[in-house]
């Protein structure tokens, strides 16, 4: 793994949202739109070479890698990290957390850690419903006041980046969120749950964000086929 560093930027108490792309794309469509919504400037990029093969064109060989972001927005102090996909490799994502989690700590104080992905329940629910899971019940308690309830049984383990950065900030003494929305499809994108995330966000950070690009793509739901939950990740 490379980081390469662009700009080096230092801030106390800002608020960091990282999510990759899992259960109908949840996650990398939540970061995405912050990056492009807030007034962004981009710190860092991180390359991955972990995928086993090697791409070839007309005899030549290259080597496949993946790209993800560190943006930030100094005004509202929020930091994102974004990307398209999630490492292929568990060691790969565990060694990506620990070390964004580094970088993101050289720029300062951490307030919040906030992370966001699709929730496949095991039963129907309302599609405008958020559930969170958190580092601590006072976290929890607060959330409540804005309708988003804790995570129920259903789910035991939340995996790869989005789970572990909620792992990190519980080791660390981080105040951390995560923030899951109801998904009806899990391979398609979800627009819809990534516009309510977005705006639970808005209310959490009192910062004025948009849904508009996200709104535009909603698809009417499939009421055709069954649910085949719980997951996330």
């Amino acid at each position: 793994m490379q980081i390469n560093v662009l700009e080096e930027i230092n801030i106390d108490d800002f608020i960091f949202v990282g999510a990759l792309p899992d259960m109908g794309r949840v996650g990398g469509l939540v970061s995405s739109h912050l990056v492009h919504k807030l007034n962004t400037k981009k710190i860092a990029d991180i390359i991955i070479n972990d995928k086993p093969w090697i791409n070839q064109e007309d005899g030549l060989v290259s080597i496949p890698s993946d790209k993800y972001e560190l943006w930030i927005d100094e005004k509202n102090k929020i930091v994102i990290f974004t990307g398209d996909n999630q490492p292929q490799e568990p060691t790969s994502v565990m060694n990506l957390t620990g070390q964004i989690m580094k970088k993101v700590q050289d720029i300062g104080r951490i307030k919040l850690i906030i992370t966001a992905g699709g929730y496949l329940p095991a039963e129907e629910k309302n599609e405008q419903e958020i559930f969170a899971v958190a580092t601590k019940d006072e976290i929890l308690k607060e959330l409540k006041h804005y309708n988003i309830l804790p995570l129920g049984p259903d789910v035991n383990s939340i995996t790869w980046f989005n789970g572990l950065l909620m792992g990190f900030a519980k080791k660390n003494n981080i105040d951390g969120m995560g923030l899951f929305g109801i998904i009806n499809d899990a391979d398609s994108p979800q627009f819809k749950t990534a516009s309510n995330i977005i705006k639970a966000i808005e209310k959490i950070t009192q910062t004025r964000i948009g849904t508009g690009e996200l709104d535009e793509r909603v698809n009417p739901p499939e009421k055709e086929g069954k649910l085949e939950g719980p997951g996330i990740g």
